[in-house]
């Protein structure tokens, strides 16, 4: 463990989502032979910044939305947590700092939390007022709108009851007391809670605006910012444009001119763009130079908060059989893909949860429970499909068929995987793949029968990551229950002793295991490069980009 730690220090994985429960938030310790973080940022440029100069940066595809709790993906948040702005926001060390509230208090035990907003503006000169957060965060749990994001409301008091028809809007502990102040009451001690509203789901949205106009984030016209950006177009499946808020609060510190986002989702395409310079920062290297790059110091990596796995739907045969799900899971030889394909140092996963989330007494909580199953256990997984199709009665395995989107890595994944099926356990897999909303909508719907998914965090707990999997969750996508699972989640959502919590979760991680309803590959990185004249872009573990004190240097 202490070589995962090195290549994954807690600090540097954890930092953006982990507060110490009071108003001014401080880093968790470190075990001393951790890696020293790394920081998000870089040193600023010598010469002095072009203050007309635009970011041009590259989503790959559409965002899902621009409407906050139902643009739960990365590709949105990268717009929305540029054109909008929380309560709080995640500085250079990934910690939680003051934004639209300028501070807050804590008090009765950790349930109630009263934010004093800052003086501040909409684009279009309206007061960011906190009725805008009441009616945001009330509207994510409203049921007709079945937002996906809505579930990490529920540590509200009287969110997750209204979210089931079982309660009234007016029962959510979401008060806004007088237009500078908002009252939060949770309904257990919840110590992420800051961490949480940083997340872009949690942002606020113009109260006039969204009642005004019910389709207000279709176009960029209708959208009101409140953050470093503001929206000035928006050409579906083709690109966003942005520029600088001139009525945000901290504009002093705000040196683009404005982002012009394109959508190439093609990673050849995307990297001959980027040399030809024509873009200034990527995320990802195509597999035939990373290495190359990354030798040279031109390509870096990044740490994220984030496990890559495959759903393996419960409710579509042959993954109906726990058995046969555990034989694809065996069956894959993830240091292979990491070595040969993705090349990102990504450490092999043999659980959910990923490194990084210290426990009460400091140890990792993927120390603590380590791995469910070996990295390629061959012999294994042959026994167990076996026993799976003697269990079933089935003396052909019935078709499989694998989903992916439009992405050029998950394809190779894909193809890879496939012919390591073939190989170890004689099956036959069909892939299929899909533009990104399309594949989205589908796995929301629980359409595919294995699909990929990369969770990040969205607040610094294991708990985000086993959570989704509880019944009827919207997480879910894979049809999995277990009232047993569900009765250990529910029991640690309020468990107020932080040691029976963890042991809870813990328990739930196991019980997961042995049902073994994904397909686990790795806790992700991100390899990226710049060109020499950007700094100051944050890359935040949660798959957070951060573009507001971006600078651009004349070349």
């Amino acid at each position: 463990m202490k070589k995962i730690l090195k290549v994954f220090s807690t600090v540097a994985l954890m930092a953006s989502l982990a507060l110490a429960g009071c108003s001014q938030p401080a880093a968790n310790s470190t075990p001393a032979d951790t890696a020293q973080p790394q920081q998000a940022t870089q040193e600023a440029p010598k010469a002095e910044a072009n203050a007309k100069a635009f970011l041009r940066a590259n989503l790959k595809t559409e965002p899902v939305s621009l409407d906050p709790p139902k643009a739960y993906d990365p590709v949105a948040f990268e717009v929305l947590y540029n054109v909008l702005e929380g309560l709080v926001r995640l500085d250079e060390n990934h910690m939680t700092q003051p934004a639209m509230a300028e501070k807050w208090e804590i008090s009765e035990g950790g349930k109630k939390y009263t934010f004093k907003l800052r003086d501040s503006k909409w684009s279009n000169g309206d007061p960011v007022t906190a009725h805008d957060f009441e009616v945001a965060w009330k509207r994510m749990v409203d049921p007709k709108n079945g937002f996906p994001a809505a579930f990490l409301a529920f540590v509200i008091e009287g969110a997750e009851k209204f979210n089931k028809g079982e309660g009234t809007a007016e029962e959510v502990k979401v008060k806004a007391l007088d237009d500078k102040t908002l009252e939060v009451r949770l309904k257990a001690p919840t110590g992420y809670f800051l961490s949480l509203v940083a997340t872009p789901v949690f942002y606020p949205v113009n109260k006039k605006n969204v009642e005004a106009n019910s389709n207000w984030s279709a176009e960029a016209a209708t959208i009101v910012s409140n953050g470093p950006f503001t929206l000035t177009e928006w050409t579906h499946d083709q690109s966003v444009k942005a520029v600088k808020n001139e009525n945000y609060w901290d504009k002093d510190k705000v040196k683009l001119a404005g982002i012009n986002w394109v959508m190439i989702n093609d990673e050849n395409t995307q990297f001959q763009m980027f040399q030809a310079g024509d873009l200034d920062n990527i995320e990802s290297v195509p597999k035939d130079v990373k290495g190359k790059m990354l030798g040279s110091g031109e390509a870096k990596i990044a740490p994220e908060a984030a496990t890559s796995f495959y759903r393996l739907n419960t409710a579509m045969p042959p993954f109906t059989n726990k058995n046969v799900r555990k034989a694809f899971a065996l069956a894959v030889n993830r240091q292979l893909i990491i070595d040969r394909v993705t090349q990102g140092k990504q450490v092999p996963a043999m659980g959910i949860v990923p490194i990084g989330f210290p426990e009460p007494d400091g140890k990792d909580f993927r120390q603590v429970g380590g791995d469910f199953f070996k990295d390629n256990d061959l012999e294994q997984a042959k026994a167990l499909l076996a026993q799976g199709m003697k269990e079933e009665g089935w003396s052909t395995l019935p078709e499989v068929t694998l989903t992916y989107d439009t992405n050029d890595l998950n394809k190779t994944i894909a193809q890879v995987l496939q012919e390591m099926f073939k190989k170890n356990l004689g099956v036959e897999v069909k892939l299929d793949s899909r533009e990104w909303k399309v594949f989205l909508a589908e796995q929301r719907a629980s359409k595919h029968q294995v699909s990929l998914s990369t969770f990040y965090a969205d607040y610094a707990d294991p708990l985000n990551f086993i959570e989704i999997f509880q019944t009827g969750h919207p997480g879910n996508r894979i049809n999995y229950s277990n009232k047993a699972f569900d009765e250990l989640i529910q029991k640690a959502s309020i468990e107020p002793d932080e040691k029976t919590r963890f042991a809870l979760m813990h328990d739930a991680e196991k019980l997961f295991f042995d049902d073994m309803p994904v397909l686990p590959l790795y806790y992700s990185t991100k390899v990226f490069v710049e060109q020499p004249n950007v700094k100051g872009i944050l890359r935040h573990p949660a798959s957070l980009m951060d573009y507001k004190t971006v600078e651009i240097a004349p070349k």
